[in-house]
């Protein structure tokens, strides 16, 4: 019998560690049969038939039990929709093959894999950052929260031996100066078109990343990290030491014009980062899933590109 897992969010104390796991539908193979899918969703958490139809880097599974809908963890790449069968109502989740980056360049700040945070009783957030070129990418895989993060490389802020995070204003006056330099840049790259070939688009990740190299990161001292007096956060553990910072931008990149609200992304090592979003006061950071996984090479640098085009497209919250 194979079950397949689906990433469940629980609350968490701590950000990184193992991602929590538990069985979402199942196959059952038997000697006399051929073989059967049991779903395993729902609130009474009875095994109960279903059926599944597999098309290229993705899976359907349907049900027809009622009850799924109040039982809805966050999944892995998941989707929920019903359809209309010969009358009757069914559920349907999607699963899409998930790529994790290419191996690491020498130039990213990071190596590649999944990073979770804490987010009060609805549990962890997962996201997975990208290198391209000049910015990188921190996108959304499962949880509730920024669609995607995207950081400009070329726009590092002097940590000032971390001085410039004990006063909030001076920090929001840096962020909006650089802020005021990038916006009219980017819409003018927009109505150009030429914003993929500058660098602040989806370029393939192959390529090494313009600007600090992770051997730089690996190399800079750590500064004390504090939030300035007002910033909330939902976890209080974070790091207190940090080596980067940068500018960047949360952002829904399929809005047009795109919405962006700019903030600071903070570097505190090769397992944890950050963001502090100034308009609204807020932190939040991010630690390594500890997890292992296995097959997950995207078959090409398009096809790792096109997958995150395609999370970021199907994000309805």
């Amino acid at each position: 019998m194979h079950c397949w897992r689906d990433a469940q969010a629980f609350p968490q104390h701590h950000v990184g560690g193992p991602i929590h796991f538990k069985p979402w539908f199942r196959i059952r193979l038997t000697e006399r049969k051929s073989a059967a899918l049991e779903c395993m969703a729902g609130l009474l958490g009875r095994p109960h038939s279903g059926h599944m139809q597999i098309q290229k880097d993705r899976l359907t599974v349907q049900c027809k039990r009622t009850d799924l809908r109040t039982d809805s963890p966050t999944r892995l790449r998941g989707e929920r929709g019903r359809v209309q069968e010969d009358g009757q109502q069914y559920d349907c989740l999607t699963y899409r093959r998930l790529y994790l980056p290419p191996p690491r360049h020498p130039d990213d700040l990071m190596g590649p894999g999944l990073f979770h945070r804490k987010y009060n009783a609805f549990g962890p957030t997962t996201v997975m950052p990208s290198f391209h070129g000049k910015c990188a990418r921190v996108t959304r895989l499962m949880g509730i929260g920024t669609k995607a993060l995207e950081i400009h490389l070329l726009r590092r802020i002097q940590l000032r031996d971390g001085e410039i995070f004990r006063n909030f204003d001076e920090l929001s006056r840096v962020v909006q100066e650089i802020d005021e330099q990038v916006t009219p840049e980017q819409q003018q790259q927009q109505e150009d078109g030429t914003e993929e070939s500058e660098g602040h688009g989806w370029q393939s990740p192959a390529q090494p990343s313009v600007g600090e190299s992770g051997a730089a990161a690996a190399e800079e001292q750590p500064v004390p990290f504090g939030l300035p007096v007002g910033m909330r956060s939902s976890d209080q553990n974070y790091p207190r030491t940090c080596r980067m910072c940068f500018y960047g931008v949360d952002i829904d990149p399929f809005a047009y014009p795109r919405h962006c609200c700019p903030g600071v992304f903070i570097l505190f090592d090769e397992d944890h980062f950050g963001f502090i979003w100034p308009e609204e006061k807020y932190f939040f950071w991010y630690g390594r899933v500890q997890d292992t996984f296995q097959n997950v090479e995207a078959p090409s640098p398009q096809a790792f590109l096109e997958m995150l085009k395609d999370i970021q497209s199907s994000f309805i919250f």
